[in-house]
């Protein structure tokens, strides 16, 4: 990462996707095996193709989850989520809301069009890291998006 970077990234959750997207392919690879042993005249080559694919398709899911991040640098936030990575510019983004009590998982980036757009890469269920993250992301805001931030 370039100097002056700062990545945000789940700390509960990223651990937990990995092992699990492992865990389930390893088990799909085994199901798969198993089922080509027991002598069941149903299963086919094919099948060992398909349930393994399977796997794949699960496992690559559950990397997907993990993987959300934010990247902010001084020109901008490139934001990662499970679907969709968007990009953008300091001005763009209005504020920051982020509330623990009222049950949303994730802060939202208050948009200068009006909309908002999830950062999933922040969670509640981090705690206090999550919260802590979130502040960070107010303050980037605030230096960056202001018209005499230091890049403006």
């Amino acid at each position: 990462m370039p100097a002056g970077c700062e990545v945000f990234r789940p700390y509960v959750l990223r651990p937990l996707t990995l092992v699990a997207a492992v865990a389930v392919l390893a088990a799909f690879i085994a199901l798969s095996y198993g089922l080509g042993t027991i002598g069941w005249d149903a299963w086919k080559p094919v099948d060992h193709i398909w349930l393994i694919a399977l796997g794949i398709l699960f496992a690559a899911i559950l990397w997907r989850l993990g993987s959300v991040r934010a990247i902010a640098t001084p020109a901008s936030l490139t934001v990662r989520n499970i679907v969709r990575t968007r990009t953008f510019t300091w001005p763009e983004i209005v504020g920051v809301s982020y509330s623990t009590t009222s049950g949303q998982p994730w802060p939202l980036l208050d948009l200068a069009d009006g909309t908002t757009y999830a950062v999933m890469a922040i969670q509640t269920a981090d705690g206090a890291r999550g919260f802590a993250a979130a502040g960070r992301l107010r303050r980037l805001v605030d230096t960056y998006g202001t018209p005499d931030g230091p890049d403006n």
